[in-house]
């Protein structure tokens, strides 16, 4: 019997950190670009520089915690989806609270937690969508190849680096750089790029979760155990939700990256000519 419970919590908690560790690094990921990003800006041109994509990428960040917070049912107490006269630097939050005795809700933290992630790319999506209809369409049919295929997991980094790749390739059709939807959609995805990270907070936010996620897994778990005298094994499943995961968030880190190679130029441009 020990030896059965034994291997429930261990296999739950290789589902845990199957489901929720790939997301937790994209966002630390995310948050090391930005940071840098923001490091260059503000040695080049002060901290106002920042507020030049803060009017739409704060905004969005701030409206992924809020949705989680409706969708969990949490009790939303106040929102500030952009203060650029904050005394301490805070450019926007959404303050809330829950009852601790819900399990619903105090998972919820989590995805709380990690709304900006969810909202950011569903921005850059849904904008290209509308602006850039045929780059979309080249996008979404590449994005539909790598999460559809049936892949081992040493060849997803390669994969992603191909799909990487391709939208560089697609970005630079010639075509697009002479279409004024074009770079506004640039501007918009760099914008919100500059603020889908994930702060302390958020991290922090999402952590109250993952204690009530891993008791949710031992229970259900245990159900399956008790009823058919096997454990789960959700490997394929969890991995086929990763692959969905890092295909979304493969524009947020294309855009990531390019704001702090924007941000690294002006600044050695700055320093060289000091």
């Amino acid at each position: 019997m020990i030896q059965e419970i034994s291997m429930i919590i261990r296999l739950s908690l290789l589902e845990l950190l199957a489901f929720t560790g790939p997301v937790l690094l994209i966002g630390l990921l995310l948050g090391q670009m930005e940071q840098l990003s923001n490091n260059y800006l503000q040695r080049s041109f002060g901290r106002k520089a920042l507020l030049l994509t803060a009017w739409i990428g704060v905004p969005v960040h701030e409206v992924g915690h809020l949705l989680m917070c409706w969708l969990f049912g949490h009790k939303v107490r106040k929102v500030k989806l952009l203060d650029i006269r904050s005394d301490d630097g805070t450019l926007g939050y959404v303050q809330h609270s829950y009852d601790r005795s819900s399990l619903f809700q105090s998972m919820g933290n989590f995805f709380i937690g990690i709304g900006p992630i969810l909202s950011g790319n569903i921005f850059l999506i849904l904008s290209m969508y509308i602006l850039l209809p045929e780059l979309f369409s080249s996008f979404s049919g590449q994005l539909s190849a790598f999460t559809g295929d049936s892949r081992p997991f040493l060849s997803v980094l390669p994969a992603s680096l191909e799909l990487m790749s391709n939208l560089i390739a697609n970005m630079l059709d010639p075509a697009n750089l002479g279409n004024p939807m074009f770079w506004i959609y640039i501007f918009l995805a760099l914008g919100v790029s500059a603020h889908i990270a994930l702060s302390r907070a958020d991290l922090k936010g999402a952590a109250r979760g993952l204690p009530v996620m891993l008791m949710i897994l031992i229970l259900a778990n245990s159900l399956v155990f008790v009823l058919y005298d096997s454990t789960p094994y959700a490997a394929s499943e969890i991995f086929r939700y990763n692959i969905y995961l890092l295909g979304f968030s493969i524009l947020s880190m294309f855009f990531s990256a390019m704001n702090m190679a924007l941000a690294y130029t002006a600044w050695s441009l700055k320093k060289r000519m000091s």
